[in-house]
């Protein structure tokens, strides 16, 4: 063997990266496996793919993760899509998955997942939007196939367990390209009608393409807008459509439907004998607790003494009255148009109307003489002030200084003297008319 021709483990992994990841039969391939060791790690996934003979150890990475309408688990079948990829400094290859279907399931299983996927975010399906199922609804309606199983059941269960409630059908479609059309009709008219107190929707068992009527989004929004509440019954146990999350409640089966929505006559009448035999022993306590009453009054002592305390009560009003009309309000009324007669007649005596007369001339009198005094007085005090506004006139020191003379200031202080002069500050002379700062040059005193 030449030892010059070899290659190292990292070119060998190399060379094996590079033809797997240029190979286009290995790139968006699809594989069926069953699921095994499903573990997260960082929000990544990471199984191994096996069937009978063969495994392979796949990644998923978090971003397409995030897009699985499924759990995946342990023996779960499913189909992938992605790329082979070599791990080089291990020398292994995965797969990079980027989709993971349920095996089985197909496009119609697909579709059901986003559509369901899209209502629930929109808020379709959230509990505060479901409406109240009634307890005892007399008028059901139910939309189903006229000729089908489902709408047999639904009436033999109704009839058997409440038989008062009146049934009304609104023939669909159940099955077919048209069907969903037909449904969606059938509930319109339901609530145009307003004959029913709750709607059963359904049809009996199917394949999932037999159900896909019922997974229809214009069906969805209509049963959502409903204003009567509506009961899904659709498929067997197992099967889930788009009209069993939007409809206020869902049902296993119509016959689940109808039970749902309906009184069991035989738990109703022992619910009305209970009723019935609460509401006696209420009457009869009432009864008792009345006897018990009826039994403390007659046994009263002011019962018992009835006729003696009546009689004591009427000396009491008989008493009251005499007092009554000893205090009559009358009697008092007419005492004081008596009082009132006798001081009217003393006032007549004092012939008080010409005194009052003399008392007002002598009163007009002493006014007209106060009214000339007080006016005497004023002016006298005219001449008096006007006197005195001529005197003040004449000393004014405006009319002083209008001749000639000045005031002298020295620190804002009126100068009446020299010796209250400093000549080491300034002066202040105020004419008539505005004022002069001057400085002190000499001072000369008169000699006295």
């Amino acid at each position: 063997m030449n030892e010059q021709k070899y290659l190292t483990v990292s070119a060998l992994n190399k060379y094996l990266a590079y033809k797997i990841n240029n190979d286009k039969h290995l790139s968006e391939l699809a594989v069926l496996g069953e699921l095994s060791n499903v573990k997260t790690s960082k929000n990544h996934l990471y199984f191994v793919l096996k069937d009978d003979s063969s495994e392979i150890n796949c990644i998923m990475f978090s971003s397409n993760k995030n897009t699985l309408k499924f759990f995946p688990i342990d023996g779960m079948k499913v189909i992938i899509t992605g790329n082979v990829s070599v791990y080089e400094p291990r020398g292994t290859y995965n797969i990079i998955v980027s989709q993971m279907l349920e095996y089985g399931r197909g496009a119609l299983y697909q579709a059901f997942l986003e559509l369901k996927d899209k209502l629930q975010k929109e808020g379709l399906f959230d509990s505060k939007y479901k409406k109240i199922i009634p307890n005892y609804s007399e008028n059901i309606g139910v939309i189903t196939s006229e000729t089908g199983e489902a709408f047999n059941d639904i009436k033999i269960t109704i009839s058997k367990r409440f038989p008062l409630a009146k049934i009304y059908l609104y023939p669909s479609l159940v099955q077919g390209t048209e069907a969903a059309k037909s449904l969606i009709s059938s509930v319109k008219k339901a609530n145009i009608d307003k004959l029913c107190d709750v709607i059963i929707i359904g049809r009996g068992g199917g394949s999932q393409e037999d159900l896909s009527c019922f997974n229809d989004e214009e069906l969805a929004r209509t049963i959502f807008n409903s204003k009567i509440p509506i009961v899904s019954g659709v498929g067997h146990e197992g099967d889930y459509t788009i009209t069993d999350f939007v409809s206020d409640k869902r049902a296993a089966t119509p016959t689940a439907a109808a039970m749902l929505i309906t009184p069991e006559k035989d738990a109703l009448l022992n619910l009305i004998q209970n009723k019935k035999y609460t509401i006696n022993n209420y009457i009869k306590r009432k009864i008792n607790d009345l006897e018990f009453k009826y039994s403390s009054l007659a046994n009263n002592h002011y019962l018992k003494n009835y006729n003696l305390i009546i009689d004591d009560k009427i000396k009491d009003l008989t008493n009251l009255v005499n007092n009554l009309h000893k205090l009559s309000p009358i009697n008092k009324i007419n005492n004081s148009f008596d009082k009132l007669l006798n001081i009217n007649n003393r006032l007549n005596i004092l012939k008080l109307d010409q005194k009052i007369d003399l008392f007002l001339l002598n009163v007009d009198s002493k006014n007209i003489a106060l009214h000339n005094s007080i006016n005497k007085l004023i002016e006298y005090n005219s001449t008096k002030i006007d006197n005195i506004i001529e005197r003040l006139i004449i000393i004014n020191p405006l009319n002083l200084m209008k001749k000639g003379y000045t005031l002298v200031y020295q620190d804002n202080i009126l100068i009446k003297s020299i010796n209250n002069l400093n000549k080491h500050k300034d002066i202040e002379v105020k004419f008539v008319d505005g004022s002069v700062n001057a400085m002190i040059k000499n001072l000369e005193r008169n000699k006295p």
